[in-house]
């Protein structure tokens, strides 16, 4: 069954190989923080949808430290934003290499009056820019900014990436010198034992065997109940976690190696990824038991379309294969950077009998090849899978359900939820009884546990409603016709003769129902302002400058969805 992983799966491993004799500098960056390096999070971390591409630096919970220049380089880039990194800073170094400063409060004022030129010139906060080496050079140890909690950020910290300055991958940071303290071994908390393919068994089912090791004085063991009999192809996995000296935070771990009676069968390790191939994530470990219970157990085995490129000496996709009537040794070797191992051994037990108790659920249900397009047509939907979205071949099955109150069509069950993909499909829905004056407000939404509602977007044309969707689950059509709930933070009794001749900023409460906040605009006497977006507090402020005088202004602001419902609110005010 393995001749099924393509030659350029295969050259990933081999060039992964290569790439692995790279010789890093050790001594060319230095922190871009003061305290000793503390880690709330490490390079490869699971995240949703990805891998964690750097070191989460700990700022002992506090915004504004200062941030310094890794290296000489040249601010290479400049990006604002409400979400992901939120303000960031891209610094090329004359090494080929790129330094990333992530989650920032500010920028200096040099390198901000640089933003905010360019934020005014687009009308914009939102920025991404490039920038010449000439425009903002910087040396080794320049403060750059002030480290914050903007974006996607969960708490007070500074992100920090190391690149590739020609293919942008992110590299781990610990190849660079950067030396945290630690002398504590990787833990093992949960290994997972696969039957593949139809007819392979774990303990005389086809069920996935889940085993809490036993530790003890650092020593991991099977407790009596835990015994392993196996036939078929096998595969295996390991949830794991790493930690440094004086810390409780749960990290990634270096590298895992399988072996199988002595022989290495699998080994992966996070040198470096590429952000292109980041979401193969959700097939490097096993989806469904994080959709279900939130472990993040990392598959052992190869899916079928899985090109992440982090693994080494794989054989035979990491598949053992069991018919005969014997004990074997399955080794699992976890490390971390600085070398700590731990290791576990499971004593398996070969049959060459085979008694699969029942017929596997869903043997009737139409097979999708993951590396072709796939089509489900039906009367009311479609579903259209390119090639290369599914990680492996997949039993597809679709279901209805009625509708309920407040949407257009019937529920369409695609799938479930505890299936990942890794490109988006095309979801079409024919809507029932959709005014025409509602047309343009029709979106697919996805109904998720307890009927919670998540716009996933879509447009009406010639009678379906379409949208890409990225996950499967629950499906129907709705329409959003509400606006925007905007208001003030501040206390206003007379809208026409606001005090501002004391205030620093001007805070908006701004919050959508449905489809989210897609643009917004705020203006003083008719000219664009700077409006800041912090999604996480549903927080739009503009901070006063020199450009406003003393005297009576206008202040506006438009807040618009992404159904094109648009609030706004004015106010006359004194500065």
């Amino acid at each position: 069954m393995f001749n099924r992983f393509s030659l350029g799966l295969l050259f990933v491993f081999l060039s992964e190989a290569v790439i692995a004799q790279t010789h890093y500098p050790s001594d060319y960056f230095r922190s871009p923080i003061d305290p000793a390096l503390s880690l709330a999070g490490n390079f490869g971390e699971i995240r949703p949808n990805h891998f964690h591409a750097g070191f989460d630096l700990k700022t002992n919970n506090r915004e504004g430290l200062p941030v310094y220049a890794a290296a000489d380089g040249y601010v290479s880039r400049v990006k604002t934003g409400a979400y992901g990194y939120g303000k960031v800073l891209y610094i090329n170094h004359p090494n080929g290499y790129t330094t990333v400063y992530g989650h920032l409060r500010n920028f200096n004022s040099t390198i901000a009056g640089s933003a905010k030129k360019i934020q005014y010139y687009k009308e914009s906060f939102e920025i991404d820019s490039l920038l010449t080496p000439e425009q903002l050079p910087v040396k080794k140890g320049d403060i750059i900014a002030y480290s914050g909690n903007t974006g996607g950020s969960q708490g007070p910290h500074l992100h920090f990436e190391i690149r590739d300055t020609k293919t942008e991958s992110p590299i781990n940071p610990y190849y660079f010198g950067y030396a945290v303290k630690d002398n504590v071994k990787p833990v093992i908390t949960k290994i997972a034992v696969y039957p593949i393919g139809e007819t392979a068994v774990v303990n005389g089912k086809h069920l996935t065997k889940k085993i809490k090791p036993v530790r003890l004085k650092g020593v991991y063991s099977l407790s009596k109940t835990d015994s392993v009999t196996v036939n078929g192809d096998i595969g295996f996995g390991v949830e794991c976690f790493d930690t440094e000296t004086g810390s409780t935070n749960q990290n990634a771990v270096f590298s895992i190696e399988l072996q199988s009676d002595g022989k290495r069968i699998y080994y992966e390790e996070l040198e470096k990824f590429t952000f292109e191939n980041a979401r193969y994530v959700n097939a490097h470990i096993d989806y469904q038991e994080k959709q279900k219970h939130n472990e993040r157990i990392q598959k052992c085995f190869l899916s079928k379309n899985n090109l992440l490129g982090i693994y080494k000496d794989i054989e035979n996709g990491g598949v053992v294969s069991f018919t005969d009537n014997s004990v074997h040794w399955i080794k699992y070797i976890v490390k971390d950077f600085a070398g700590n191992s731990t290791e576990f051994t499971l004593k398996v037990r070969s049959t060459s009998k085979n008694k699969l108790q029942k017929t596997i659920a869903g043997s009737n249900l139409e097979v999708y090849d993951c590396l072709k397009s796939n089509q489900c047509k039906k009367q009311d939907v479609e579903i259209l899978i390119p090639p290369y979205a599914l990680y492996d071949d997949l039993k597809f099955k679709t279901s209805v359900s009625p509708s309920v109150r407040g949407m257009y069509s019937k529920i369409y069950h695609v799938q479930d939820d505890e299936t990942a993909l890794q490109k988006a499909y095309t979801l079409n829905i024919k809507p029932d009884n959709l005014p025409g004056a509602l047309e343009s407000k029709a979106a697919i939404i996805s109904i998720k546990a307890k009927g919670k509602q998540s716009y996933e977007g879509g447009n009406y044309k010639n009678g379906w409603v379409s949208a890409q969707i990225n996950t499967f689950g629950n499906f129907a059509v709705t329409v959003d016709t509400t606006a925007p709930k905007i208001s003030p933070v501040f206390k206003v009794l007379d809208k026409n003769n606001v005090d501002f001749r004391n205030a620093k900023m001007i805070g908006i409460k701004a919050y959508d129902n449905l489809s989210g906040i897609k643009k917004y605009r705020a203006s003083i006497d008719g000219k664009w302002v700077l409006c800041e977006y912090e999604f996480k507090k549903q927080l739009l402020f503009y901070t006063f400058d020199e450009a406003v005088q003393k005297g009576k202004h206008t202040f506006n602001i438009e807040v618009t969805d992404n159904k094109n419902n648009i609030s706004t609110w004015t106010c006359t005010f004194l500065r």
